[in-house]
This record gives structure tokens, C-alpha cells and sequence, in this order.
């Protein structure tokens, strides 16, 4: 086991210190509409645009950013959900993002960037990552905020993030939907501003959010997931950090056996990419301790292959590459554009 592995380990170990409570609705009972749907009735293809909001301060015209707001057009399909998303996750059916224009214009191309699990909010990526991104990649960016976490959080969460990956699969399930339903709303509204490219990044479970919106028309121009993978049921079953996760269904009756029989019928990570692999940059860890390199090969191989770099390390060491990412994200984006 290499350093990345052991680092991985060691948050996993001291995520116990956020996941003190059990989720506390059991809701298994309720997947019934989710099970053995095609990939397009899981994620239909959300409406244009209403009402996007735009709001800077002084700092923000400092930092050339913005902050958008819209009503999520989320649709629930489980009528038992439906009353909490209309009622005590309320706050949750207004979605945001973070719009950062380094040239304090439009440049020809935006990319999309999706968060990962737990994050509180953008300043992480803006104050270092997007420095970065905006002056090496010529692109603007859209940082968009995952349900549940940031601004969405319900006032009842311990943490960003506590309500979007848990036992109460349901509330899951509608999670990752919109998440799916707001980044492309996003990605409309970034077309209908005029940018000619839209692409989309995602890190860790965004990695995974990512990777879903190659199997889903109309496409960005491309992807580049960065340490995700689309067999979430592997993470469930192998990643410390979602050992809370297990134990609920564990003492709820629901089995390893049962929930992979589960995530099979709801079709996680065995959808197909629309998407040519020459678009599609992947970018994972060789010891990662949560998305096991095993299960990215296979993905890999049934998705024909796409571009890859591999970096040493794990799942929380990956920042300290961010210099080769980078210039291989540059390379990718200059080869999308002379396809075009």
C-alpha cells in the first residue's frame, strides 16, 4: 500500500466523525419507480432556463465573478419524496452556481465544474483551483453547487452534503437526478450566452455526475472526470467514507447481495456513452482508496477506451498533480477545438 492509499485510509477512518447520526428514513420500498427505467426516463431532459438570477458584490467584480440563482425544474417522481421536497428541503429547490469570467468577458469556451461530496462551497476551487484553470486553459468557468450541499443544505444538516449520499436511498436517488437536471440546465444557459464550447469537470462523486452526462443528449463538447467512476455500488460496498452508508441498510435488512441487486435495476454504471472517447478526458489515482483501479479499467475498457491519465497517489493526493492535470486538460481542449 503506497502513501496515497494510507491517506485515503486515514480519512476514511475519520469520517466517522461526521457521520454520527443514521439516516432516518427507510425508504427502500419506495425505489419501485426508479427500478429498470432507461437511462433517458431517469434523467429526461430537464426544460430551457427560466429566471436565471445574476448577483455580484464588490468583491465578486474584484474576483470577476458571479453568482447565479434559479428554481431547480427537478421534477420528483417518488409521490412518498414529493412532501419533503416541497416542505422541510425547500431550500434545496433553489440551485446556484458560481459563473468566473478571468478575462471579465466571455471567452469562446466555458467548462462546467461539478463539486464533490461534503463540499461547503466554491471559495476552495476559486482562491486555487480555478486560478489556475482560468489563466492555463483559456476557458471561463461555472462552478455549480450539488443538492443539498452549500447554500442548499437543509437547516437540519449536520454538514454540506449530510442529506445527499445515504442510506435513505430514495432521497439519494433524487439527489444524483438533480444534479443531473441542474448541471444541464446550467449547460443550456451557458449556450444560450453565446459560448461556442461547453464542457464539463467533475471531481470524485462530480467525477461520477460527469461521467453520466456522456450517456445523455444533447452532450457537452467533452468531459474530464478526475477520480470517479460510474459502478457507485463498488464505492458503497469498498469506500471507508460511505461505511455509514452500509451499516443503515446493513441493519435495515438490505443486504450487500441486495443492494447491488438494487443498483443494478436503478442502472448505475451500466449505462452507455453517447459520447466518442476522443472527447473525453479521464484523469485517476493508481492507488486510490475509494475508486478502486480495477473498476475504472473495466469501465475504461467497456467505454472504448477514452483518453486517460493515470497519477500516482490516491483519491485525497491527487492535488499535488494539479500541474500535470492541467497542462493534459490544456492539451485536450486544444485537440477539441481543432476537431471542431
Amino acid at each position: 500500500m503506497g502513501y496515497g492509499a494510507h491517506i485515503d485510509t486515514v480519512v476514511g477512518h475519520a469520517s466517522r466523525l461526521l457521520h454520527l447520526r443514521a439516516a432516518k428514513d427507510n425508504t427502500v420500498a419506495q425505489l419501485e419507480p426508479y427500478l429498470d427505467q432507461t437511462v433517458d426516463e431517469l434523467f429526461p431532459v430537464p426544460g430551457p432556463p427560466r429566471d436565471v438570477r445574476i448577483t455580484r458584490n464588490l468583491v465578486d467584480r474584484a474576483l470577476k465573478a458571479s453568482t447565479l440563482s434559479w428554481e431547480s425544474q427537478h421534477q420528483v417522481v417518488c409521490d412518498q419524496y414529493l412532501p419533503r421536497h416541497m416542505g422541510p428541503y425547500r431550500k434545496n429547490r433553489t440551485a446556484w452556481a458560481r459563473w468566473v469570467r478571468p478575462d471579465g468577458q466571455r471567452r469562446r469556451g466555458c467548462m462546467v465544474y461539478v463539486h464533490g461530496w461534503l463540499e461547503p462551497g466554491s471559495w476552495v476551487e476559486e482562491a486555487t483551483l480555478f486560478r489556475i484553470w482560468g489563466k492555463a486553459l483559456d476557458v471561463d468557468l461555472l462552478h455549480v453547487s450539488l443538492p443539498f450541499h452549500g447554500r442548499r443544505n437543509p437547516w437540519r444538516a449536520l454538514f454540506s452534503g449530510e442529506y445527499f449520499w445515504t442510506a435513505d436511498l430514495v432521497r439519494t436517488v433524487e439527489g444524483v437526478r438533480q444534479a443531473i437536471c441542474d448541471t444541464r440546465t446550467a449547460i443550456m444557459w451557458l449556450r444560450e450566452q453565446g459560448y461556442d464550447e461547453v464542457g464539463v469537470a467533475g471531481i470524485s462523486l462530480g467525477g461520477a455526475l460527469t461521467m453520466q452526462l456522456a450517456c445523455l443528449e444533447p452532450l457537452p463538447d467533452y468531459i474530464v472526470p478526475i477520480v470517479g467512476h460510474l459502478n457507485l455500488i463498488d464505492a458503497v460496498e469498498q469506500a471507508l467514507i460511505l461505511r455509514r452508508m452500509r451499516r443503515d441498510l446493513t441493519a435495515w435488512g438490505v443486504d450487500e447481495p441486495q443492494r447491488r441487486k438494487l443498483f443494478q435495476r436503478l442502472g448505475m454504471g451500466l449505462h452507455k456513452p453517447l459520447m466518442t472517447p476522443e472527447s473525453q478526458l479521464w484523469i485517476q489515482a493508481r492507488e486510490d482508496g475509494y475508486i478502486r483501479a480495477e473498476i475504472v479499467r473495466r469501465q475504461w475498457e467497456d467505454w472504448n477506451r477514452p483518453n486517460i491519465l493515470w497519477v500516482d497517489g490516491g483519491h485525497m493526493t491527487f492535488p499535488l498533480h494539479i500541474g500535470a492535470m492541467t497542462r493534459r486538460i490544456a492539451e485536450h481542449i486544444q485537440m477539441i477545438r481543432a476537431l471542431d
